[in-house]
């Protein structure tokens, strides 16, 4: 039997949640997010607070389980105790071949298109030469993470600090700006631009669209749960680690985003899209200190594709431990130097190369592709429904819990599933907005699903025994 050491510590634990968060998302959604709140600073606000705060129950729910469940995925043992091994298994799948590649190749994709920006490049995100660096910057993490996964998670650590830069030094200026650079904008004009809308006629209020984006840029804090059968001491550290880094992204993104948009204005941070950040750079720094910023951005977004590579390199492994998957003792096998499993990682660089291709053809409009530019924020609404059981299981089994964990937090955890749930399957807008684009959407990315799922069927074992046992090390 092959045996597993834990390797891991509580840093990385929270570089995992806050490093794979804070990632793109938070600088790419910032336009899209306002202009689908009507143009409205309040609403934008609104739809970032839901989107965090059901972020934070969650957080907090998974950290009960921690506290009672560790084996080999985090996620996947919750959701497998409160069910059955059937269920578990199809869910690690779909994490395996869809929600981890999605995630790690259009990060890796934004990636790029920033990195030609630095060098004064012309090349958008939907060229093949960024599909070209992106396939690159994937191949590159796929290696580190299986030939050195402790350097790899330091890099983590490091990139989670570096990341947090540029949202710190966006909120530091606009809580100055009117001090310092005796200007008319900055964090204490907030209020008026709260008071304030962008053309009303041109952006309508679109709320559920709004959180449905929102989603996408708290996403991949569940990633830290990929590594906790290597994470020392991972009752105490893990809950800690969602904890703790939930509540920090919150309170980063909250203020960020209210002085981004008090630097730039409503109509403006529309008008910039996934540029604003760089803008308001710009706008007080010049083009050097943008250029810095994009540097850091690029950072950002490199720890993103290494966190994520990280748990999706890990996805067959973690089915195979529980004797699932195609040929199970073959993919639980670990190179005794890095403890890694190289068919594991094959598998999920395999996937991550796959999505990229998928995300190419979704950005230059390929047949129904062109449907799939909303499935990063999709796949996240399907993993929340799934979370729903976790919830229940805890109000009807945890008895030992007080009242407000037991009860409270599930049921909040509870409605804000639901509602990600209904924005991401596009009934909410259909309902309240009318619209039936994001069900269309939704509808060509089930086909996708049940594709990518179909193989899964012809690996699954009523009689599976665990392949692998984990023990630790003290380092």
């Amino acid at each position: 039997m092959e045996k597993l050491k834990k390797k891991y510590g509580l840093w990385t634990g929270i570089a995992m949640v806050v490093g794979i968060v804070v990632g793109s998302g938070v600088f790419v959604k910032a336009g899209g997010v306002l202009e689908t709140a009507g143009g409205d600073l309040k609403f934008s606000l609104l739809a970032w607070f839901v989107g965090g705060a059901v972020m934070i129950v969650s957080a907090f729910c998974f950290a009960i389980f921690a506290t009672k469940v560790s084996k080999f995925n985090g996620v996947v043992d919750y959701v497998e105790s409160v069910s059955n091994k059937r269920v578990g298994y199809h869910l690690a799948w779909v994490m395996t071949t869809l929600y981890y590649p999605i995630v790690a190749s259009i990060v890796a994709l934004i990636a790029g298109s920033y990195l030609f920006s630095l060098l004064g490049l012309n090349y958008g995100i939907a060229s093949y030469q960024n599909l070209i660096v992106a396939f690159v910057l994937i191949t590159f993490f796929a290696i580190l993470n299986y030939l050195a996964p402790r350097l790899s998670s330091r890099f983590q650590v490091s990139a989670t600090i570096i990341k947090l830069v540029p949202i710190l030094v966006i909120a530091f200026i606009g809580l100055l700006a009117s001090f310092i650079l005796e200007s008319d904008v900055g964090i204490t004009n907030a209020f008026t631009v709260l008071g304030t809308r962008a053309d009303g006629s041109a952006y309508p209020l679109q709320f559920g669209e709004a959180v449905k984006k929102t989603s996408f840029a708290y996403e991949g804090w569940v990633c830290a749960t990929a590594i906790n059968a290597e994470l020392k001491d991972s009752k105490k550290n893990l809950p800690r680690a969602l904890v703790g880094g939930t509540i920090a992204i919150l309170i980063f993104y909250l203020l960020y985003y209210l002085s981004l948009s008090a630097l730039l204005r409503n109509s403006a941070t529309i008008m910039a899209g996934a540029n604003a950040p760089l803008e308001a750079f710009t706008k007080f720094m010049g083009s050097f200190g943008s250029k810095i910023f994009i540097a850091f951005i690029i950072v950002s977004c490199l720890g993103t594709v290494n966190g994520v590579a990280i748990s999706c390199c890990r996805g067959m492994y973690t089915m195979s431990c529980r004797g699932l998957g195609p040929a199970p003792k073959q993919f639980a096998k670990l190179n005794p130097k890095c403890q890694t499993s190289f068919l594991s990682s094959l598998f999920g660089y395999f996937m991550m190369c796959l999505l990229l291709l998928v995300w190419y053809a979704t950005l230059n409009g390929f047949g129904l592709f062109k449907y799939l530019g909303s499935m990063d924020e999709i796949i996240c609404a399907i993993i929340y429904a799934i979370y729903i059981t976790m919830y229940v299981y805890i109000m009807r089994n945890f008895k030992e819990l007080n009242p407000f964990k037991r009860y409270v937090l599930p049921t909040l955890a509870i409605l804000g599933s639901l509602f990600f749930t209904l924005c991401g399957s596009g009934l909410y807008q259909l309902i309240f907005d009318g619209s039936a684009e994001s069900l269309k959407a939704f509808g060509v990315f089930l086909i996708l699903l049940a594709i990518t799922s179909l193989p899964s069927l012809f690996f699954y074992r009523k009689e599976a025994r665990n392949t692998v046992e984990i023990i630790s090390e003290e380092v």
